[in-house]
């Protein structure tokens, strides 16, 4: 048994039920002899706190991909190799193995590079994989940093203040992809931003990480901070996107789901008021693009959406195919388009020449159906390990943070869907934000626990 299945197995009896509502109700004031004892910390100079403010600033950069936005900010290349030499001097680089996610995702990084060498195209490979084991290294780097509850909770707001930036830059600065495109895109070209529905992604998934950082500041913060959804909010519609409008919904969903009554009441008002202010506000063509997920309709928009969503369930087959083609190692990682155009130029048809646009078969054409298994548990872990603490444990607040780390968890899963993301970007910053707050709530309760 792991160190990390050890603390679980050994403070699962002392949690104490507790309704859904109070999940994320206000924490309340008890009487001070009540109150949990207070958890003995070390008076050793705590070594590994610089390195993680030097990790809030990596993270920041990170998840709001400015650097693709200024070239010349080369953050990750001046601060990776600190945070690396961190790790040595203050022995963590084993941190990530304690957590069943950083085991699968290391696993996933070997199997990926096992691949390369039988990719249809080596070069184009290697480059998916140096992407990989980047991202893979800020999982690492956030389970050796992240030691505590509050460096969680700081983890959090930083992710959450740069979401935010990623929806005022857009709004500012952003634009269509292509020329006369009327959708919200940040950046040009490969820039991830660039395309519509990963910006979605992100805006959305910043929602629930905003919301917990307002539920923990205060007075002008908490003000500024939930006035930071509305930006985030207007540049989702200017999207079009419609999975960032169905993982919207569904996070909203899972949300009501553990509020309380009067907080279902403040956003199902919210709900009704954004929908009138959107429809009032967002361009024609836009409005008709996200009414297809009800209905089909007959206006350029419609049609466009129309042929975009045919064109996913034919890359969708295609996947399929390719995976049951080459289930073992499958065509290497990030060829999936070069290995689908080369069968359909040797079958004397047109390639595609597209991703698979969704990350799971994206895996299972490229890393066979090993790359598969490893992928999806990792993700299962990232999920699951969050439940416990959500619902059982004693303090209000994890079990607030908690909730709003799974509900960027499942919005990531939904965008997976929809989205090649397999490799990099913002789903390794969540598994990494899971993990690490797994391994922090255990560690708390085991020392509350010593402290009694």
């Amino acid at each position: 048994m792991s160190t990390y299945q050890g603390m679980l197995s050994a403070t699962t009896e002392t949690y104490h039920s507790y309704a859904g509502a109070i999940a994320v109700a206000p924490e309340p004031v008890t009487p001070a002899e009540e109150r949990p004892k207070p958890v003995r910390r070390s008076r050793r100079p705590e070594f590994y706190k610089p390195f993680h403010y030097l990790l809030l600033v990596y993270l920041y950069f990170y998840c709001s991909r400015i650097p693709e936005l200024v070239r010349f900010l080369h953050v990750g290349l001046v601060l990776q190799p600190i945070l690396l030499a961190g790790m040595i001097m203050t022995g963590t680089s084993k941190a990530i193995l304690r957590s069943p996610i950083g085991r699968f995702m290391i696993a996933f990084t070997i199997w990926v590079a096992i691949c390369v060498p039988f990719s249809v195209w080596r070069g184009g490979s290697f480059q998916i994989l140096l992407l990989s084991a980047q991202a893979l290294g800020l999982m690492f780097f956030m389970a050796a940093f992240i030691r505590t509850l509050d460096d969680c909770y700081r983890a959090i707001y930083v992710m959450a203040l740069a979401l935010a930036t990623v929806g005022v830059l857009s709004l500012v600065i952003g634009g269509g992809a292509r020329l006369g495109d009327p959708r919200l895109g940040l950046g040009r070209g490969n820039d991830t931003l660039s395309d519509a529905n990963i910006l979605a992604l992100y805006l959305v998934i910043g929602m629930p990480l905003l919301w917990f950082a307002s539920t923990v500041k205060s007075g002008v913060m908490k003000i500024g901070l939930i006035g930071m959804m509305l930006p985030a909010l207007a540049a989702l519609g200017k999207t079009g996107s419609r999975m960032g409008l169905v993982a919207l919904a569904l996070a909203i969903l899972f949300f009501l789901a553990f509020a309380s009554a009067s907080q279902r009441a403040v956003i199902i008002l919210a709900g009704f008021v954004g929908l009138v202010v959107a429809s009032s506000l967002l361009p024609q063509r836009i409005i008709d693009r996200f009414t297809t997920v009800l209905q089909a309709g007959d206006t350029a928009a419609s049609a466009e959406a129309a042929e975009s969503a045919a064109a996913r369930k034919i890359m969708f087959k295609r996947s399929l195919e390719m995976t049951a083609e080459h289930p073992f190692l499958g065509v290497g990682p990030g060829e999936f388009m070069d290995a689908e155009a080369q069968e359909a130029m040797e079958a004397g048809r047109r390639g595609l020449w597209r991703y698979t646009h969704n990350a799971y078969t994206e895996v299972s054409s490229e890393t066979g159906i090993p790359g598969l298994v490893l992928f999806v548990t990792a993700f299962y872990y990232t999920y699951k390990g969050l439940s416990r603490y959500r619902s059982r444990y004693p303090n209000p607040r994890v079990r607030r943070a908690a909730l709003c780390v799974q509900i960027a968890v499942v919005v990531t899963a939904i965008g997976a869907f929809f989205l090649s993301i397999a490799y990099s970007g913002i789903l390794y910053a969540i598994m990494g934000l899971s993990a690490a707050f797994q391994l922090a709530a255990a560690s708390h309760n085991k020392l509350t626990k010593a402290g009694t």
